[in-house]
């Protein structure tokens, strides 16, 4: 969430006519995230989140507000776009797709603990069963194959080192592209600034503009490398957490436990990529975050000083025996 499209106060007042949410007080820029351009609003019948979309078309969108409504019915703390007087969930705005959603309660955590972390996977597999009772199909658009050309494009701002790194880590990764595990949808980009707490409690989960289809393993490993790490290094006993609230919901598969290792190196090679190219290539904005590649890469260079695993011989992870 960040701001890179402006709008006037006679523009949102305009766009507010459509909607009976009240009359605009003030509003201000987001600085969060990196994809879309986000305010927050209040009017005289409370507060608003306004997302105008960037880069995805109405074609994509459209299928994300049907899973939200679908994961809300079951129950999750999600983002609910307003209707406009006609039923419109999406409308324009300085030539942008625009959604109004109200505001979710709690705050974003800084460093969670433990029981925060065990929350945390306990809300991702509720997330993973409520969301493949839906019908939702998007291939990955940051898989392998979007990795390697990420990589291509990055070339000149690598050392020769970190260069070999990315090479032997994308030939190790193709060792496992095609290993039976439950796949199904994802949210892709479950960071501690997409979730909020209150009371000790998952209050909302936000921005799902990065779900798709992929492994469930996929996203349990991107949340580990968020939730349960300090800068580059995973702390144990947050992870222990987060696995332990995840299987109280929904238990790991055999070859899931013995393979998170290998996704844990993916999860950190695709941000490593991925906060590369939005350094080079990133959209200018007011308001804009610009996060650290080099965390994502310190945090695979971690993992990949584990033990090497191999598609044909795995030996399981010393998972505690709550698990």
């Amino acid at each position: 969430m960040s701001v890179y499209t402006r709008i006037t106060t006679a523009q949102l007042q305009r766009f507010l006519q459509y909607y009976d949410l009240g009359a605009l007080i003030d509003f201000s820029g987001i600085e969060n995230g990196v994809e879309n351009t986000n305010y927050r609003l209040h009017t005289d019948r409370g507060q608003f989140i306004l997302t105008l979309f960037e880069e995805l078309a109405d074609t994509q969108i459209e299928p994300i507000f049907a899973l939200l409504s679908h994961l809300r019915r079951r129950g999750l703390s999600v983002p609910h776009p307003q209707a406009d007087r006609k039923g419109a969930p999406l409308l324009k705005l300085n030539d942008k797709s625009a959604a109004l959603f109200s505001c979710l309660p709690g705050q974003s955590l800084v460093k969670p603990t433990p029981n925060h972390c065990y929350e945390i996977g306990r809300q991702l597999a509720l997330l993973h069963i409520y969301a493949g009772q839906f019908e939702f199909r998007r291939r990955n658009p940051k898989n392998l194959s979007a990795c390697q050309t990420l990589f291509d494009d990055c070339k000149a701002l690598l050392s020769d080192q970190e260069i070999q790194t990315i090479v032997a880590e994308l030939a190790f990764q193709r060792g496992y592209e095609e290993v039976e595990l439950p796949n199904g949808v994802i949210h892709a980009d479950l960071f501690r600034d997409n979730v909020l707490f209150e009371h000790g409690r998952v209050s909302g989960i936000l921005d799902f503009y990065a779900c798709c289809n992929d492994f469930l393993l996929l996203d349990i490993a991107i949340a580990i490398n968020d939730w349960c790490r300090r800068q580059s290094v995973i702390n144990k006993q947050k992870m222990t957490g987060l696995l332990q609230g995840y299987q109280s919901i929904r238990p790991l598969e055999s070859l899931e436990r013995q393979l998170l290792p290998v996704f844990l190196r993916r999860a950190a090679l695709r941000f490593w990529l991925s906060r590369l190219k939005h350094r080079t290539d990133g959209k200018n904005g007011d308001l804009t975050q610009h996060k650290d590649p080099a965390e994502f890469r310190l945090l695979l260079e971690q993992h990949r000083s584990q033990p090497t695993l191999s598609a044909s011989s795995v030996s399981p992870m010393p998972w505690p025996a709550a698990l």
